[in-house]
């Protein structure tokens, strides 16, 4: 991991690079240790922006986390929708698959889903919240057009899927990754073993059992 010397950032221009530079610094360090782990002090000294300079881009390291929640809401929506573009009548395993698939090669989404709603959050200005909530609103209307428009689900059962599958991406991943003395609980312990279950699949089988009892129920 690289570091970039401190910089003061003076054009309207680099002042842009540099809450960049923040967010690919975030991004970059909660990949490889998780959100929870991740110091504002951090994410400032791999940027090259001393961290007391920091809240001339950012108010604090949720607001930062927030910006990068919001770019993995419109990535994820574009992936969705590229991938269902022109199709109809997908079999609902095909679409289980895509759905949780797309999430499993995510894993800072998977992460950063369940951390927005109970800290980052609450952490921040309302108007800093507002912004991160209509870009994942305009996100979740781009993927239940591209469902239903692939599908046979109406628009109502495509959001109960989007909400259902994002809550149980964030749910699921914080189990498969537990910190290091619930890993060690795991290993030792076989009663509760199971606890630590494996991601991908158990996503796998209960998007799965989503899609079909949604259109099961229409």
């Amino acid at each position: 991991m690289s570091h970039t010397p401190f910089q003061r950032a003076r054009s309207a221009q680099a002042k842009e690079e540099r809450s960049a530079a923040l967010v690919r610094a975030a991004r970059e360090l909660a990949t490889e240790a998780g959100v929870r782990s991740v110091t504002l002090t951090e994410i400032a000294t791999t940027a090259g922006v001393h961290v007391s300079g920091v809240r001339r881009y950012f108010g604090s390291r949720e607001e930062i986390f927030l910006r990068l929640a919001a770019q993995e809401w419109e990535q994820w929506a574009g992936t969705i929708e590229a991938a269902l573009a022109g199709r109809r009548e997908v079999p609902a395993a095909e679409l289980a698959g895509l759905l949780s698939r797309t999430l499993a090669e995510r894993a800072l989404f998977c992460d950063l889903l369940a951390h927005a709603p109970l800290t980052l959050e609450r952490e921040v200005p309302r108007e800093t919240v507002r912004d991160f909530k209509l870009t994942a609103l305009r996100a979740v209307d781009v993927i239940v057009a591209a469902v239903t428009s692939a599908t046979a689900l109406p628009a109502p059962a495509a959001h109960d899927l989007v909400a259902a599958v994002t809550s149980l991406a964030a749910s699921l991943w914080q189990i498969a990754h537990p910190p290091e003395t619930l890993a060690a609980l795991y290993a030792e312990d076989p009663r509760v073993a199971h606890a630590a279950s494996d991601f991908t699949p158990r996503l796998t089988r209960l998007t799965s059992a989503l899609v079909l009892g949604l259109a099961a129920a229409d």
